[in-house]
């Protein structure tokens, strides 16, 4: 782990609501509520990152701060998403929320020192991980589903390009 790679990590977590934001903002209801991708729409996506975060980046890094060698429990992250009450509201309220999250874990997570982020801790189902994999990989899952997100409002777009498709 490098301290450019977790700086890397930090800023791509922290630009995934504006970068949502920027795609989506300006888009109808009925694209980004349409299911599109394995029964999930665009308010999907961005609802079950906003669910997942409390748990999967803050709560799971600050376990393993303050407790030694702690077990990380797996989520089933449609649990989490069913329960987290935000599939009801609209995207822009979404996108705030998930925003403001954000922004308060940065204050925290920009502070961690290079020991903190050595720390380690057990995934109940994916093994031994430090502070630091957690965050990188927060910061790929949210790349995960910004492509996942761009590829479930290409489909319409492709369809409808005409001859232009040859250029796909």
């Amino acid at each position: 782990m490098s301290e450019a790679t977790i700086a890397t990590a930090l800023e791509v977590y922290a630009s995934t609501p504006a970068t949502l934001r920027a795609l989506l903002g300006g888009l109808p209801e009925a694209i980004t509520s349409a299911p599109a991708d394995e029964a999930w729409s665009v308010h999907d996506v961005v609802v079950h990152l906003a669910s997942l975060d409390p748990f999967s980046m803050v709560g799971r890094v600050r376990a393993i701060l303050d407790q030694d060698d702690p077990v990380i429990p797996d989520l089933d992250e449609q649990e989490v998403l069913e329960r987290s009450g935000l599939q009801s509201k609209r995207l822009a309220d979404v996108l705030d929320q998930l925003a403001q999250q954000r922004s308060d874990a940065l204050v925290w997570l920009r502070e961690l020192t290079p020991a903190q982020l050595a720390r380690t801790g057990r995934h109940s189902a994916a093994g031994a991980l430090s502070a630091a994999d957690i965050i990188h990989h927060k910061a790929w899952h949210d790349l995960l589903h910004v492509r996942q997100i761009c590829g479930m409002l290409s489909g319409p777009l492709d369809a409808g390009s005409g001859a232009m498709r040859k250029y796909h």
